[in-house]
Formats: C-alpha cells, structure tokens, sequence
C-alpha cells in the first residue's frame, strides 16, 4: 500500500518537473533526500509522529534554502508532513528513481570494487556500458566491498541481471572451480 502510495507522489512530482521543465533539478534534490534520509536522526526526525508538524516543516524550510531544493521539492516535503504520509518518503525517492530513470533513459549500474574507484575510470566504464546497454544515460553507484580484492564488478539490467566480472575475487573463484573440477574428474 504505502508503495502505491508513494508511487503516486512521485508521479505527481516527475509531472510537476516535466511541466516546469525543472525535472533534472527536481531529480537532484531527490537525490540529497536520499543521502539525508540515511542518516537515521534526520529520517528519525522526519517520520516520528511525537515530532510537531510545525516544527518538521520550519526543518524543512532551512533544509531547503541550505540544499538549494526546487519549491516543488519543498511544497511535496510540506504536503507529507501535513497528509501524515512522512514515512513514504524512502520508497517515494525509490520510486521516483525509478520514474526519473524511464523518462531520461538512464540504466542504473552497481560496481563493486576493494576501493573507491576514480571518476575518470567511473566515465570509462559509464561509457562502455552507455555502448553495451543502448542507453542514452549510465548512473553508476560504487559499492566498496574489500573482498572483491583488486578490479571491479558491474551489474547492470533488469535486476542486476547482467554481469562483468573484472575482478581478482572472481578470477580466483574461476580457478579455484577449475582445480575443483580436474580434482573430481581425476578422481574418477
């Protein structure tokens, strides 16, 4: 239910960014919502029902001047907190996303690396993918994970369902399979 319903504000909201031609703003603050809601005082804050709604929205108000959001982003934050609908707001911004990536053609990819990767190898690779997946846009988020070792690993697709395995880990695994393998066939 709160999915729908959060559906819908965030259809209501990439509509107001269409007709105000204001939609890659609106996209932007959606994204500094997304970093503020997890920091889990702030998104505490937010959603508490014992928090006075006056007291959210003079919040809400200085977030917004500090964040530069667009009125748009200020009056959608006004309005949950006046219809109590504040606890949508994480799946709102999910699907909001996800609206924003249909209309811009955007594909959103993971890469999985030991350590931050650099922004001109993140272009790099955001261009092969752009190639790879026929979409005009690639946003990529980079997931640190010290097990990968050394390279990286990109999912992209529907679901995460395609894969590019660039990395030690995954080199290793295939070895170590291959070994794996010649150990059960020589044994028979």
């Amino acid at each position: 239910m709160a999915k729908s319903v959060a559906n819908g504000y965030a259809d209501a909201l990439a509509e107001v960014g269409r007709s105000q031609n204001n939609l890659e703003s609106i996209a932007a603050d959606v994204d500094k919502l997304g970093h503020f809601c997890e920091d889990e005082q702030f998104y505490k804050f937010f959603v508490s029902p014992v928090v006075k709604d006056e007291h959210k929205k003079e919040v809400v108000k200085s977030l917004g001047k500090e964040a530069n959001f667009t009125n748009a982003t200020v009056n959608l934050l006004n309005l949950l907190i006046t219809k109590k609908r504040t606890m949508i707001l994480k799946d709102l911004i999910k699907e909001f996303e996800e609206i924003y990536n249909k209309l811009t053609d955007t594909e959103i990819a993971f890469v999985t690396s030991a350590v931050e990767i650099d922004k001109s190898q993140l272009s790099l690779i955001s261009q092969k993918l752009q190639s790879m997946s026929g979409s005009k846009n690639v946003k990529l988020k980079n997931i640190i994970d010290k097990s990968v070792i050394a390279g990286f690993i990109v999912r992209f697709g529907e679901d995460g369902s395609r894969l590019i395995d660039m990395s030690v880990k995954g080199q290793l695994d295939k070895i170590a399979s291959q070994i794996e393998l010649a150990d059960k066939a020589a044994a028979f």
